[in-house]
């Protein structure tokens, strides 16, 4: 699983490449999937300059719900993501 530590950025992009979860979790290693405890509806922030892919399944696995642009944000009911 991907790190995820509580955010203090302000929104405005700081250059990093991260995925902002649920306004409250800092996703920084990319390459690494990001997995919630279950579905869900899960708000996504992509800073990056990265696509970031949305699955339905644990573990990056099952359909391909959504994939979030670089520099977008949109809500999902998935489980979990990872930068493509």
């Amino acid at each position: 699983m991907a790190a995820a530590l509580p955010t203090g950025s302000s929104g405005t992009g700081d250059g990093r490449d991260i995925v902002i979860i649920d306004n409250t979790l800092e996703i920084s290693q990319m390459s690494e999937c990001w997995s919630s405890g279950f579905a869900r509806e899960i708000q996504f922030q992509n800073r990056s300059k990265r696509p970031y892919l949305v699955y339905s399944g644990n573990h990056c696995t099952g359909d391909l719900v959504a994939t979030i642009a670089p520099g977008t944000s949109a809500t999902y009911f998935a489980w979990s993501a990872i930068g493509g």
